[in-house]
């Protein structure tokens, strides 16, 4: 089948599972908040209140105070990479004395809109490289408190720091012990696009990478300011979920980070959220062929309104950040063999991870349908041995799974790359701790979906999927746990002790309505998905477009006309009932 064919029919199917999720004539309640929440940080020209005020090496701030807890939001940590310094490497911003409001959330970094996505519907902007701090008032000038900073997910394409899910402040007031930084940074074309291949790209060598060296360089402004907010700089422990985790664990794992954290919390992501060379460059040449550019130069000239039209143009076929070879090796994984023994770590993964895009499939049938031809992809990468394995892990799934190809992917592309990385690192001396997600939401298909721990772990009360019961004595602990992590490197609370993982016992905490503590849980399922984890599988659907073979399309292709069938019949029989209730009513 032709790639345009394909890429016409998936198209469908992405319309036809997600018209309940087109932009609405009126704002929604959602776009109603997060316009609520914007303002712009404005310069102080004549007096403010020394209490609000922090000064650091780029100006002072004022933030604001609710209760104990001080604000400092909007913070920018490099110069904006606009104009010219699109697609560039951050830099700091120059030393200032300038006195500016600490209020208000940065811009959005750019990104597609998205009912879904909070933080999309905030205003965005290129001038996204800004950062939040949340610390307790008193003694502040005089604390050293452990430093936890929040990386958000969004797999590298979508998110920020305003969404309401990834605040810290309610995390801060429960425990005004620790100080919470979280992090704007480039994503999608403007943080993951590699130039290098164009005629003056020798320049843009890094371009792959911008939004992780952003990273790097908003935790270089925390370890020269940090203490003015009552923070440790010889203590700071990164915490990511999903790209974010990917995030801490590649921070982790190249040069440039090096000295800046000392502690990694990665959930349900991995290194292996990485792209290959070949990959990222089919991203290029889409955008080049949307754009009609041949160099960086032209790419630079297209305005911010033309870098919003092409990233809704082709932001479907986004990358992840680019095994370059150089910043990031070929072998990520090999890092965690003695390279970052000294950091400690503590991963983990979601039991029902790939549930949560059950909504962007079109519901249960499309979803059972997309991870069935999602797994015949994949197994075209596997020889053969990989393959049995493969698919004696689908004949062991418990049977009251009722989508066992979803369990494999779990382990695929959550679970086994954790576990890859635990073993390593606890093999090469480094402290290593291993959690396991088990609190399912109320819904029972999503079960303990990706992103259903974010809220617990926050205390944002911001939950997921329409949310669960919510257990408040789960949150504490989790919460209690995080902090002594960050504070000691050991997890372990009054009520819960909590050995490190080494490949003997392999001892993981499972987290859920019941806390336990349990030695190598689905062993079985570990042994089988270990000698995969050299592949990469990467977790982005629009590989399909580039990579499936005909009989994928062909199989999209009669998903699509049921789906199209089955929704033409829904409006006809509703056409029908409601002009004979009109009859009736007559």
């Amino acid at each position: 089948m032709k790639r345009t064919t394909l890429y016409i029919l998936l198209m469908l199917l992405a319309a036809c599972g997600t018209k309940q999720t087109e932009q609405p004539a009126e704002p929604s309640a959602l776009e109603q908040e997060m316009a609520a929440l914007y303002g712009e940080n404005k310069v102080i020209n004549g007096a403010y209140p020394d209490s609000l005020a922090v000064e650091v090496d780029n100006g002072i701030f004022v933030g604001h105070r609710d209760s104990n807890l001080l604000a400092f939001k909007g913070v920018p940590y490099a110069l904006q990479p606009t104009g010219d310094r699109r697609w560039q490497v951050a830099k700091p911003e120059p030393d200032s004395r300038l006195v500016r409001e600490a209020k208000y959330f940065g811009h959005t970094s750019i990104q597609s809109r998205s009912q879904h996505n909070a933080a999309s519907l905030y205003p965005q902007g290129e001038d996204c490289l800004t950062l939040n701090i949340w610390t307790a008032a008193d003694g502040m000038r005089t604390a050293r408190r452990p430093v936890m900073v929040w990386v958000h997910g969004g797999s590298y394409v979508c998110n920020g720091t305003a969404n309401p899910r990834d605040w810290g402040d309610k995390f801060v007031k429960a425990h005004p012990e620790v100080v919470m930084v979280s992090i704007n940074y480039r994503l999608g074309l403007l943080g993951f696009l590699d130039l290098s291949s164009l005629p003056d790209g020798q320049a843009f060598a890094c371009s792959g990478l911008l939004g992780l060296l952003d990273q790097v360089e908003a935790l270089r402004w925390v370890k020269r300011n940090i203490a003015a907010f009552g923070g440790d700089p010889g203590n700071v422990t990164l915490v990511g979920h999903s790209a974010g985790a990917g995030s801490v664990s590649l921070l982790a794992s190249i040069n440039e980070a090096q000295g800046l954290f000392h502690r990694i919390i990665a959930q349900s992501g991995s290194v292996a959220f990485t792209s290959s060379r070949e990959d990222c460059q089919s991203l290029t040449k889409r955008v080049l062929d949307a754009t009609g550019a041949k160099t960086v130069a032209e790419l630079q000239a297209l305005s911010t309104e033309d870098i919003i039209a092409l990233n809704d143009e082709v932001g479907e076929f986004f990358r992840f950040p680019e095994r370059d070879g150089t910043v990031i090796p070929e072998d990520p994984y090999s890092r965690f063999n003695g390279f970052n023994a000294g950091i400690d770590m503590l991963i983990g993964s979601n039991s029902d991870e790939t549930r949560y895009w059950i909504d962007a499939m079109g519901g249960e049938e499309n979803f059972d349908m997309a991870t069935q031809l999602w797994y015949r992809y994949i197994s075209m990468s596997l020889d053969s041995l990989q393959r049995e394995n493969a698919n004696r892990f689908i004949d062991i799934v418990p049977k009251d799974n009722p989508w066992p190809v979803a369990e494999l992917l779990n382990d695929l592309m959550f679970r086994g790359p954790a576990i890859e990385m635990a073993q390593r690192h606890a093999a090469a001396g480094g402290r290593t701790y291993m959690y396991y997600w088990t609190k399912a939401l109320k819904d029972p298909i999503y079960g303990a979906c990706h992103g259903s721990e974010v809220a617990y772990v926050l205390n944002t009360g911001r939950q997921i999927k329409m949310g669960d019961d919510h257990n408040p004595a789960l949150a504490a602990e989790v919460q209690q746990m995080w902090v002594n992590f960050a504070t000691t490197g050991n997890p372990s609370t009054p009520t819960h002790y909590w050995p490190a993982y080494e490949a003997t016992q392999r001892a993981t905490m499972v987290l859920g309505d019941t806390i336990k503590l349990l030695n190598d849980p689905l062993s079985e399922q570990r042994r089988l998905i270990a000698p995969l984890m050299s592949e990469y599988i990467s977790p982005v659907f629009s590989d399909l477009l580039d990579k499936a073979p005909w009989y994928v399309g062909a199989a999209i292709a009669a998903l699509v006309i049921l789906l199209l069938l089955l929704t033409w019949l829904i409006v006809k029989v509703r056409r029908r009932f409601r002009k004979r209730k009109q009859q009736v009513q007559q």
